[in-house]
């Protein structure tokens, strides 16, 4: 976006400045850096508006969501291994993401089971069943009231 932004203003003001200057060296460059200068500034509010219509890119957003294990069962940390799950976001977009249980956990989820996603880990998120006594102990130890 920023790009065709920026080549689109480039071609503009390079137009306007060649016929208002007679052109040369000196007024390709000031229409570039005029270009990049009002390029940045144009594109920044016009991606905000598209962000709704696509994918936010925070790693955030799963957290909270629900998701179903896709793969034989969810490893704990200290395995080095990860998981998978498929977690419907808000914005409802099917999402496959890795995933590890936090080394307390004492329910191992297996394949389609509904697992809470909780943290953000390196590579991989924080997993806990659904409904189950890891997510009493969750809430009761990560609630503020």
């Amino acid at each position: 976006m920023l790009l065709a932004t920026d080549l689109s203003l480039w071609g503009l003001l390079g137009w306007m400045i060649n016929v208002a200057v007679g052109g040369g060296v000196v007024g390709l460059g000031m229409a570039l850096m005029s270009a990049l200068v009002l390029g940045g500034q144009i594109a920044k509010p016009v991606g905000k508006i598209f962000t709704a219509f696509g994918e936010e890119t925070s790693g955030d957003r799963l957290i909270g969501c629900v998701g179903s294990v896709s793969t034989a069962r969810i490893p704990m940390a200290a395995e080095g291994k990860v998981g998978q799950v498929d977690v419907l976001d808000s914005a409802r977009n099917l999402v496959t993401v890795n995933a590890i249980l936090p080394d307390w956990a004492t329910v191992i989820p297996e394949r389609g089971i509904k697992v809470l996603v909780i943290e953000r880990a390196a590579d991989s998120y924080v997993v806990i069943c659904q409904d189950s006594s890891d997510q009493d102990y969750w809430f009761s130890t990560h609630n503020s009231r």
